[in-house]
């Protein structure tokens, strides 16, 4: 696990009596420095979350975030009553599982209404959540400020036949995108867990999002069957060590993709978020160079930076770091109605991804790309660079698309 610095921890109630969750608590708390550690109640775990941890502002560069760590439980066999009664009693911890509920959620991204709504491509599915919050303090994100890690795996894996009972065409499964899930292996156990079932789980996978981490020695000897995908997201030099603190270097990145390729995982590659920083153009050439020369990925997908208007991004980066046209169409967008979710104009993002394309076409002419949730109107823009690839907005595979197997896997 890699070490972290906590402001506290909180046991939740329940936790410690249950010999498998109080060993695994045991486990992550060798891993994490802190003189506080409390067992609190539901209502005491509702208070710090309302007064604590409400407002999670972007990290931007110079924040020095000790997250709270609480170590939850699922609370699977509730009776729906039960459920409607902590829901209501308790309405700090209704998000991001504080209360316990879910760990096999719907992503309704990409449905036709959603499609409808947002004028954006994606793909809805089945998702496996355990853990929120992340080691990592990227400039561009507020994910830090708290660890909510669930310790009855154990429980969570023995309903994954019933749960998988209600997708039967679903063949991949993506674990965690709430956090960079390896970071807490492997004390954790969860992957483990999860390899091992779906190794024994014909025509299904799993994606372990690996994220912006190099921590997967512990994967190497895993009996996966080739039934689970290693997932990264990589950004060139200067974003990766100077807007992604504490996250493995681009390079370290993608030698932890060559050791997984080697071990047999199928491996994958987001470049996500492209944030473009001055000579972006030459750094991502070179990240992309690197890459193809040491992994064969069989997914790549692509998305620039989202949800940072000029003030969040001035406050969010050094903006001496970015590219100068960059920032100027940031700040000339600024106070205009944005849609979607993305502040970074069209113009900008077309720019970026007609570079992007050029390379791909250049290193690796033949490997399926996708957008990550983007505009119809971009697919459209560049439909003969996705029909080369076999892909339209209406037909595609991509890292965490729910018939985005792999072929091993989706055979058998």
């Amino acid at each position: 696990m890699l070490p972290v610095t906590a402001s506290k921890v909180l046991i939740v109630e329940g936790v410690e009596e249950d010999p498998r969750m109080r060993a695994r608590a045991e486990r992550l708390r060798s891993g994490i420095r802190t003189g506080d550690v409390r067992r609190v109640t539901d209502e005491e775990l509702n208070r710090i979350v309302r007064d604590e941890l409400a407002s999670r502002p972007h990290h931007g560069m110079a924040d020095d975030i000790r997250p709270v760590v609480i170590l939850n439980r699922f609370r699977l066999d509730d009776p729906p009553q039960e459920q409607r009664r902590r829901i209501d009693a308790l309405p700090a911890l209704r998000e991001l599982k504080f209360n316990g509920y879910g760990g096999f959620d719907w992503r309704d991204s990409g449905s036709p209404a959603w499609r409808l709504e947002h004028g954006l491509v994606c793909q809805p599915a089945w998702q496996l959540h355990s853990i929120v919050g992340c080691h990592f303090r990227c400039a561009y994100c507020n994910f830090g400020h708290f660890l909510n890690v669930m310790m009855n795996m154990e429980d969570f894996v023995a309903h994954l036949d019933a749960y998988l009972e209600r997708c039967p065409r679903q063949t991949l499964f993506q674990y965690d995108n709430y956090t960079d899930t390896v970071c807490f292996e492997p004390e954790y156990g969860g992957a483990k867990l999860l390899v091992d079932y779906f190794a024994r789980r014909p025509g299904k996978a799993l994606e372990l999002y690996v994220g912006k981490s190099d921590h997967v020695d512990f994967l190497l000897d895993y009996d996966h069957r080739g039934h689970t995908v290693c997932c990264w997201s990589v950004g060139a030099s200067t974003q990766s060590r100077r807007f992604e603190r504490g996250s493995a270097a681009m390079e370290e990145r993608i030698e932890a993709m060559a050791k997984c390729q080697r071990a047999g995982y199928a491996v994958r590659v987001r470049f996500s978020p492209i944030v473009p920083v001055r000579n972006w153009r030459e750094e991502n050439r070179r990240m992309m160079e690197l890459l193809f020369a040491r992994v064969r990925p069989d997914v790549v997908t692509i998305e620039t930076i989202r949800f940072l208007d000029y003030a969040a991004m001035a406050k969010s980066f050094d903006l001496a770091l970015l590219d100068e046209a960059f920032v100027r169409a940031m700040k000339e967008a600024a106070g205009k109605p944005f849609t979607h979710g993305c502040e970074v104009p069209d113009d900008f993002r077309r720019q970026v991804y007609a570079f992007f394309f050029e390379e791909l076409r250049r290193l690796s002419p033949d490997v399926p790309v996708a957008f990550c949730r983007e505009k119809r109107d971009l697919w459209d823009h560049f439909a003969k660079e996705f029909a080369r690839r076999g892909q339209t907005p209406d037909d595609y595979i991509c890292n965490c698309g729910p018939t985005s197997a792999p072929a091993m896997a989706a055979q058998g």
